[in-house]
């Protein structure tokens, strides 16, 4: 297992490290928590079904369905930038994901992402969210600083889509 970061500093390999394990729970867990900003302030989380973005899309980009009259759409409305967040059984691993959402209405092209079955899951209508991610928050045992779970390892992307470490 990698060494810990232990100083206030990351080199390229470090993050990398972080991206690799990031990557690796959001694949293979399907289901995350999805924070949203509360109208009367406050978050509303709830768990969803994520989906990578089409190949040839950026990595970083995950998706989600969710119902075109919901409590859920209407605060992505008023405030786009959501935290989506996985945990692992194991306690060794979470990964938050925070972002901008865009909502895509446009049946054309959302039936070029998602099969005609799904509308079965949602006779109202549904809309695509689909989540361009800015930072990464991620505690992983052996990458993260330790001692494990005190403090945060946040990570920024640049405009150029480079990934930095962001002290505490």
């Amino acid at each position: 297992m990698p060494a810990a970061t232990t100083d206030l500093e990351m080199d390229a390999a470090q993050i990398e490290r972080l991206l690799a394990a990031a990557r690796e729970t959001v694949d293979r867990l399907p289901y995350c928590w999805v924070a949203t900003r509360a109208e009367e302030g406050g978050a509303h989380a709830r768990a969803v079904r994520i989906f990578a973005s089409p190949k040839g899309h950026d990595e970083w980009t995950r998706r989600f369905l969710c119902r075109r009259g919901s409590r859920k759409v209407a605060e992505i409305r008023r405030d786009p930038l959501v935290t989506l967040a996985w945990q692992d059984n194991s306690g060794d691993m979470y990964v938050a994901l925070g972002g901008r959402v865009s909502l895509l209405e446009d049946r054309n092209e959302m039936r070029e992402l998602w099969p005609a079955s799904v509308d079965a899951l949602y006779p109202e209508g549904f809309a695509d969210a689909n989540m361009i991610v800015a930072r990464d928050e991620i505690h992983a045992r052996g990458i993260t600083r330790e001692p494990f779970g005190h403090g945060r390892t946040l990570l920024r992307r640049d405009a150029a889509g480079a990934w930095r470490f962001i002290p505490d």
